[in-house]
């Protein structure tokens, strides 16, 4: 009992340690949900469309410091069927939230089929935030 309690110890202390000095940030975007802590990232998940013509997006979270941008951009993808070039991509989207904020944005894009991709800017940022979208199952 003594070897754990003394384990947990440590790990609380490096845990904070590294905390304070780089910052954490654990997760996988619209798969789990993702921690930061003092911490600067930007994470893309992007999701091709082929039989759907809309994409919904939910993130949701609450800002304790910094903070958190979220953008959503399309692209038309070329098709060798038709002979036509991938369109330009265009951001269809862009918020930021700061700290104090509640994060509870739900919204379908009905750009047509194509990518789209989410990026999610963290600056300085502390909370927990889950970013939800459709698996390749459901496009």
């Amino acid at each position: 009992m003594r070897g754990l309690l003394t384990f947990l110890i440590i790990l609380a202390v490096v845990f904070f340690a590294v905390g304070e000095t780089r910052g954490w940030y654990l997760g996988v975007p619209t798969q789990t949900p993702v921690f930061v802590y003092k911490k600067d990232h930007a994470a893309d998940t992007s999701r091709r469309t082929v039989t759907r013509t809309d994409m919904p997006v939910t993130f949701r979270g609450e800002v304790r410091r910094g903070s958190v941008s979220l953008q959503v951009r399309y692209q038309r993808p070329s098709s060798f069927q038709t002979g036509q070039g991938a369109g330009a991509e265009q951001v269809v989207f862009e918020q930021t939230w700061h700290q104090g904020q509640r994060i509870a944005f739900d919204r379908l894009f009905e750009r047509g089929g194509g990518v789209y991709t989410v990026t999610v800017t963290y600056r300085d940022a502390t909370g927990l935030f889950r970013l939800e979208m459709p698996n390749g199952v459901d496009l």
